[in-house]
C-alpha cells in the first residue's frame, strides 16, 4: 500500500479570467499564471442574539446565534513578472492604453478607473482532485516593498468577492501555454524625484487603495450584490534615506509637490515604473539619535494624482493574453 498522497501548495495552479456579470464563473479558456500564497477566505462571522422567554436550562448561559452576513476577501502574492503582472494591473486599474507596432510594447495603466472587471480565480488545491473557483473577485489594492535584498521582486494583492466554489474537475477550460516567466530581481530598482535619480535612499515602501465600498443592495441571497468604486483612491508610502546632509529635510519642510517614480528594470527593453507626478513629503522624525545607530531620514508621502505605467516584452502584451 502507497503513502498517503499529500496535498502541497507547490502542486497548486492558479487560472484567471475575466466574468461577463459579477454573480456568474467566467467560461472558456483561462489564463494560467504564476503566484507565491493565497489566502482568500469566506467568513459568515454568527451574531449573538440575546432573546429573552425561551425555555432554558439555566438564566446564563448563551442562545443560539443568529446567521452573520457572508463575505469573501484576502490576499494574494504574486510576482513582480513582466509577463505575468499585466494581468493583476489590469485587474488593479482596467485595461492599458498600448503603444508600439512590435516588441517591445509599452503598456500603461492610469489610476482612477470608472469600472474594473471582475475575475474568477481558480486554485488547484489537491491535485487533480479539488479544484476551488472564487467568483465575482475585484482587486481593492497592492503593495511592496523596496531594498536591496535577495530574490525577485514580490507583490502582495488585496481582493474582495462574492462567493466560493469547490470543484471536482477544473472548470477553467484548455488554458494556452502560460507566458515565460520573466522575474525581476529585488536588488536592481531604482527611485526617481522630479526625474532625477534619488541618492542615498536606503528602502521605499508603497501602498494603493482602490477605495472599494460593498453594494449593500438586496438581493434576495446571501451574497454580497457587487462592489462600487465610491471611494477615495489613494496611494501612500514612505521613503528612507541615510542621512548624508539636508536635503530631504528641505525637501519635507518646503511642502511643495513633487514628482515620484519606481522603477524595477529587468533589461533595457523590459522594465514596470510606477509614476506618480504629484506627491507630498509628510512632517516626521529627522535623523533621531541612538548612540549605537547610523542615522536615517524617515518620509512619508502622499499622492495626490498618480500615473502608473508598466513597459514590457511583446510577449506580455495584454491585448493578445488578455483576462
Amino acid at each position: 500500500m502507497p503513502t498517503n498522497l499529500i496535498a502541497r501548495g507547490s502542486a497548486s495552479n492558479l487560472l484567471v479570467k475575466e466574468q461577463a456579470n459579477f454573480d456568474t464563473a467566467a467560461t472558456g479558456n483561462f489564463v494560467s499564471t504564476l503566484f507565491y500564497s493565497e489566502s482568500l477566505a469566506p467568513g459568515e462571522t454568527p451574531e449573538e442574539d440575546p432573546i429573552i422567554g425561551l425555555d432554558r436550562v439555566n438564566d446564563r448561559d448563551q442562545t443560539e446565534r443568529a446567521d452573520g452576513l457572508y463575505t469573501l476577501e484576502g490576499g494574494l502574492v504574486v510576482p513582480m513578472d513582466i509577463n505575468h503582472f499585466g494581468v493583476w494591473l489590469t485587474g488593479l486599474f482596467d485595461y492599458p492604453s498600448t503603444t508600439g507596432s512590435e516588441a517591445p510594447y509599452e503598456h500603461e495603466f492610469l489610476s482612477g478607473a470608472a469600472q474594473l472587471p471582475y475575475l474568477t480565480l481558480e486554485f488547484e488545491k489537491r491535485k487533480n482532485a479539488a479544484f476551488f473557483q472564487y467568483l465575482g473577485m475585484v482587486l481593492s489594492g497592492f503593495s511592496f516593498s523596496m531594498s536591496r535584498e535577495a530574490g525577485f521582486k514580490q507583490v502582495e494583492l488585496s481582493l474582495m468577492g462574492r462567493n466560493e466554489v469547490k470543484l471536482g474537475s477544473s472548470g477553467g477550460g484548455t488554458p494556452a501555454t502560460q507566458m515565460a516567466r520573466a522575474a525581476i530581481p529585488n536588488r536592481i530598482s531604482n527611485v526617481k524625484i522630479d526625474g532625477a535619480a534619488a541618492g542615498s535612499i536606503v528602502s521605499a515602501s508603497f501602498a494603493y487603495d482602490n477605495g472599494l465600498t460593498e453594494d449593500a443592495s438586496i438581493n434576495n441571497s446571501k451574497f454580497v450584490n457587487g462592489y462600487d468604486l465610491d471611494g477615495v483612491a489613494t496611494c501612500t508610502g514612505e521613503l528612507q534615506a541615510r542621512y548624508t546632509d539636508e536635503t530631504y529635510f528641505d525637501m519635507v519642510e518646503a511642502g511643495a509637490f513633487h514628482s515620484l517614480e519606481l522603477i524595477f528594470e529587468r533589461s533595457a527593453s523590459e522594465s514596470i515604473s510606477f509614476y506618480m507626478p504629484a506627491v507630498k513629503f509628510e512632517k516626521g522624525p529627522i535623523a533621531p539619535i541612538a548612540a549605537s545607530e547610523r542615522h536615517a531620514v524617515d518620509g512619508q508621502l502622499v499622492r495626490e494624482t498618480d500615473r502608473h505605467r508598466a513597459d514590457g516584452q511583446g510577449h506580455a502584451d495584454q491585448r493578445d493574453r488578455g483576462i
